[in-house]
């Protein structure tokens, strides 16, 4: 991963993001939207993440699935995409991740590490060319809302009626917490996409 450079660390003053020197910085940017977490009104599939990859397993078969979907990730996102998000003056891509990438729901609470592969790279990408991150933690184990982009074929939000799904949250955020907390351009966390509690009185 990228080095720590100092004079780009950001912090927070009151209501304003300083970099070290203790200027002001504006972030301006987008979403990276359909890329570590699918969204069918994005990609133009008809279904959640986990159902459009189980039926691409079932039609090519898992050596070819695991080619097409780690080409489709680093395709996906490139450094001269990086390169050219600079080039519009913007300097902050917000990444959606779905929490598949990182944790199997058989195996919880044990980190996948291939999962940090194509984060780990754009993340450095977008730091190569002045471009700060912000990790959005948008598709949760339970589903955190009713809809597809959660990841959910459900359109139930078991999230919040199952302790075991929290403490996989929260746990999750530590791994990651762990491995950026020194990387100077990773600017922040968007803790949870989109919270839906159905009760209103959970979130």
């Amino acid at each position: 991963m990228v080095s720590t450079l100092g004079s780009q660390a950001l912090k927070v003053r009151g209501n304003q993001i300083l970099n070290a020197d203790g200027q002001p910085v504006v972030l301006r940017g987008f979403g990276l939207g359909g890329w570590m977490n699918m969204e069918n009104f994005i990609t133009g599939y008809p279904a959640n993440e986990q159902a459009q990859r189980d039926a691409i397993r079932g039609v090519i078969g898992d050596e070819l699935y695991l080619l097409f979907f780690d080409r489709f990730q680093e395709y996906f996102f490139t450094e001269a995409d990086a390169a050219f998000v600079r080039s519009l003056g913007l300097n902050l891509v917000r990444l959606p991740i779905n929490y598949r990438h990182f944790e199997d729901d058989m195996r919880p609470f044990e980190l996948k590490e291939e999962g940090f592969k194509h984060l780990d790279r754009a993340i450095d990408e977008c730091a190569r060319h002045g471009v700060y991150t912000i990790l959005d933690l948008h598709a949760f184990a339970g589903y955190q809302n009713q809809h597809w982009h959660s990841d959910n074929p459900t359109h139930a939000a078991l999230f919040w009626e199952h302790e075991h799904f929290q403490d996989r949250a929260v746990w999750l955020w530590e791994r990651f917490a762990e491995r950026y907390k020194g990387n100077a351009w990773v600017a922040g966390y968007n803790i949870m996409n989109g919270p839906a509690d159905p009760k209103g009185s959970r979130v």
